[in-house]
């Protein structure tokens, strides 16, 4: 389906999430431009191939892929989108330099808390920041495929607004490329509710040795230990004024089940030897709670645990 114009955007960061939606945007028509680095290579030989295991297994290419190894060759944009690992945010202001005009709105697709605000820090607060919190499952299997486990949706919200008539465009761009979406009227509710599922699964996946969300359901140690760890994020969200109903915490362990032996992007990272996030998923939720005067022991030990593990 084609999709009205946001104009150009540059996307940064194409790794299993951003690359999936990229591709998405691509194939609906928006003038999208991908900044690969290590995957440049097999991406340019082998093209960039979406797999969708929730319609049978269908796989398509992403027709007319415009792959750059650098953002100097992509230029100015209407629209940037980060993707990229929260880790990897202080080189961000070198990197897309060259994609940032006046006018250029910025959409991240980070995990955890402070993206929004670090690029209003970087690139100033008068311009259209979107933060997209992507509720599903993909991971990329090689450096040109991704696959899609679980379609899910994306709940979009704007730093410090409801969202603008300027980010709804780039909201419409996602549904015309048919990802599910939401809006948020608080982009801090959004994120907090996220957190709900990826403070306790991604974190206890490695604290737990190294293993699936399956495996964290079926041991009721770990499956306990993830549930207070849902409650402490939801106490922490409440002296923001922010109320998460206990349903939704009961929705985080049903849309996990089907998930089945499903390894969580921070599981992979530390398997592969990457950075893991931990500032920007469990550091930052426990100083924003802790700043309240909330006690969350279960996350502070999960928080030590993992930066222990982490080295």
């Amino acid at each position: 389906m084609k999709s009205r114009s946001v104009g150009k955007i540059g996307l940064v960061g194409p790794g299993a999430v951003g690359g999936y939606y990229g591709g998405l945007l691509a194939l609906s028509g928006q003038d999208i431009h991908f900044h690969f680095r290590s995957s440049y290579d097999s991406v340019q030989e082998n093209g960039l191939w979406l797999v969708h295991h929730g319609e049978g297994g269908r796989c398509e290419p992403v027709d007319g892929l415009h792959a750059h190894a650098s953002t100097e060759s992509i230029g100015i944009c209407d629209w940037i989108i980060l993707a990229s690992k929260a880790t990897a945010n202080s080189a961000l202001p070198d990197l897309i330099c060259p994609l940032v005009g006046n006018h250029t709105r910025l959409l991240t697709l980070q995990n955890g808390m402070g993206n929004a605000e670090n690029l209003a820090d970087f690139f100033g607060d008068d311009r259209t920041i979107l933060a997209g919190l992507c509720f599903t499952c993909i991971n990329r299997t090689s450096p040109h495929v991704i696959e899609s486990l679980l379609p899910g949706y994306v709940q979009f919200g704007e730093l410090g607004k409801p969202i603008s008539e300027k980010g709804r465009a780039m909201v419409q761009a996602f549904q015309s490329a048919g990802v599910r979406v939401r809006e948020s009227e608080s982009l801090d509710e959004a994120l907090w509710r996220k957190l709900c599922w990826n403070i306790p699964f991604n974190g206890l996946a490695i604290a737990g040795g190294g293993i699936t969300t399956d495996l964290i359901l079926a041991d009721p140690v770990l499956a306990q230990r993830a549930r207070d760890l849902m409650l402490e994020v939801q106490a922490g969200a409440k002296a923001y004024h922010i109320e998460i109903e206990d349903s939704f915490l009961d929705r985080q362990f049903e849309l996990t089940q089907p998930m089945g032996p499903y390894k969580p992007s921070s599981l992979i990272d530390f398997l592969d030897g990457k950075p893991v996030e931990i500032d920007a998923i469990w550091g930052e939720a426990l100083r924003r709670g802790e700043a309240k005067g909330v006690e969350m022991p279960e996350l502070k030990k999960l928080d030590q645990q993992l930066r222990k593990a982490v080295g």
